[in-house]
Order: C-alpha cells, then sequence, then structure tokens
C-alpha cells in the first residue's frame, strides 16, 4: 500500500508547500492507495467504455434546479449536524478509483477524493492569498473550499459565488456557527453575470464549477476582462492539455465531451492573450483526479 506524501503534492504543483498547517495536515491525513493493475484495470478500462456507451447527463444552464436541490440538501445536513464534513459534496465520495501521479489507484481512506482534491487547490491558492485583501470563489457550491482558505488565512474577506440560492443558504448558516464576519455569499450565474460585483485587484477562482457551462464561457470571460482581478486561478476539467495518444487521456476527452464540460476555454484564453488582452502567466496539469477525470 502507499500513503499520499507531501512530495506527491509538491512534485505536481512545482515548488514547496510553505503553510506549516497544511503540511501537517497532509502528513496526518493518512491518504491510503494501490495502484490497480492486470484484472482490475482491465475492469476500469472496460466500466469506462460501458458508462461512455450510456447516456450522461449534461451540464448546462437547464440543470439550475438540480443544483439547488443538491445544495439544499447538504444545507439541511449542515444545519442539522453542524458538521464540515455534511459540507463535502456528495459526488467525492462516489468511487474508491482516483489518479495520483499519472497513475489509476484503489483508494482504502474515507473521503479520499476530496482529500487529494483539497491539498492541491490549498497549496496553490495559499501561495497567492497574502497578496490580495479580498478573494472570490466562483461557483462555490457548499462553499467548503472557501472556508477551508480561510481557515488557513482568516485576515482576508471571502466571498462565495453561486447561482443557487441553497449556496447563499449554507454560507451564511456556517458564517453564524462559525461566528465568523469575513465569509459573505454571494448570488452568481456564469451565464448572466451581475456586473455590479466589484472584484478589481481581487483574487478570484473557480474549482470545477467552469467545468459545467460547456462552451458557453464568453459571457463570464467579457466580465472577467471588463472588472479586471488582480490574479484569476481555474482548476477545471482541459481538453487541450490532455494527449489524444494516450488511452486515459482519450476516455477522459470522450467523458468530457459526453458530459458536455468545458470546452475551448483555454483556446479562447491563448487567442486574447495574443490580442494583448489578457495574460497566461502557466498552463499545468496536474496529474491526478476522480474515476473519470
Amino acid at each position: 500500500m502507499n500513503k499520499v506524501s507531501i512530495k506527491d503534492i509538491e512534485s505536481n504543483i512545482g515548488f514547496e508547500i510553505e503553510n506549516q498547517l497544511l503540511r501537517d495536515s497532509i502528513e496526518s491525513s493518512n491518504l491510503i492507495y494501490d495502484n490497480i493493475k492486470d484484472k482490475d484495470y482491465e475492469d476500469y478500462i472496460l466500466n469506462y467504455i460501458k458508462v461512455l456507451s450510456n447516456d450522461l447527463v449534461r451540464a448546462g444552464k437547464d440543470r439550475s434546479i438540480q443544483w439547488e436541490d443538491g445544495w439544499l440538501e447538504n444545507f439541511q445536513l449542515f444545519q442539522k449536524s453542524g458538521q464540515f464534513t455534511d459540507l463535502i459534496p456528495k459526488y467525492h465520495t462516489k468511487n474508491n478509483i482516483a489518479k495520483i501521479n499519472g497513475k489509476i489507484v484503489k483508494t482504502h481512506s474515507e473521503y479520499f477524493d476530496y482529500y487529494l482534491n483539497s491539498f492541491f487547490v490549498d497549496s496553490i491558492l495559499l501561495k497567492y492569498t497574502d497578496q490580495y485583501e479580498k478573494i472570490f470563489d466562483f461557483g462555490c457550491g457548499t462553499g467548503y473550499h472557501l472556508f477551508r482558505l480561510e481557515r488557513y488565512n482568516p485576515s482576508k474577506q471571502y466571498f462565495g459565488l453561486d447561482w443557487t440560492k441553497a449556496s447563499q443558504s449554507i454560507i451564511d448558516s456556517y458564517s453564524k456557527h462559525q461566528n465568523k464576519t469575513n465569509i459573505k455569499g454571494i448570488n452568481f450565474n456564469y451565464f448572466d453575470p451581475d456586473y455590479s460585483i466589484n472584484i478589481k485587484d481581487s483574487l478570484i477562482y473557480t474549482v470545477a464549477s467552469l467545468e459545467q457551462i460547456g462552451e458557453n464561457h464568453d459571457k463570464f470571460i467579457d466580465f472577467i476582462l471588463e472588472k479586471k482581478p488582480g490574479l484569476c486561478i481555474n482548476f477545471e476539467p482541459i481538453e487541450e492539455v490532455l494527449d489524444e495518444d494516450n488511452l486515459i487521456d482519450y476516455l477522459t476527452i470522450k467523458y468530457f465531451n459526453k458530459r458536455n464540460y468545458l470546452k475551448n476555454y483555454l483556446t479562447k484564453l491563448q487567442s486574447l492573450e495574443k490580442e494583448g488582452k489578457a495574460e497566461i502567466l502557466t498552463v499545468k496539469r496536474l496529474n491526478y483526479g476522480s474515476k473519470f477525470i
């Protein structure tokens, strides 16, 4: 068996994690896994192909009701328990297959997918949060990334933006439960951006939320161009960084398309950079993921 280490995270992000609290969290997480091989690998590939042959739920603007219902369920659970784990989206617990260091693995730890994802997200965001007074999480859902980030750096102002009303209810409930005054929920729709929101010179980020808008990212990009944040970080499924000549990458691209996930976003940003309208600081593939991504 193997255990996720700080080295696993640092070798993929390309820099040393300086935050001691995060280092301690990674060290104590006890995320255990085995590399899958032989028959298990064949079963994984076969299952992937079978999934791709079926009709899959497609992302898009018509799914707002489903997301409202999903976050409302988390809100009701949190209202009863007050436990952070009830804010973790249920898609993080659906499978015991993940990817790390470019390998497919079978996991043996509760919430493995969630914790692995959070270590990558936190390590990168924490590299930049000291430079900004205001931090905006677009498509924040239950706010779980935002709440973790605030724990590491409670001196900043945090804003969670989402198109569901349940999201703002969760953030309000969490803030009251934790006696926080520096976390606020804001209603925001990628398909119809609210230009009254001021993000100028702030840090903004997305984590698998632009994923849900397919090719309809022009309105959000126009919003960003006009509102001029200081830095934008996207943790998203980006087809352009995958290799069609690699079996797993090929299947993943097919999965992206089947689900109508984010498409041509990086290509659009690259065209804007050529026009002098945007600057891309880095594009990096992080060699970890969930069962299908």
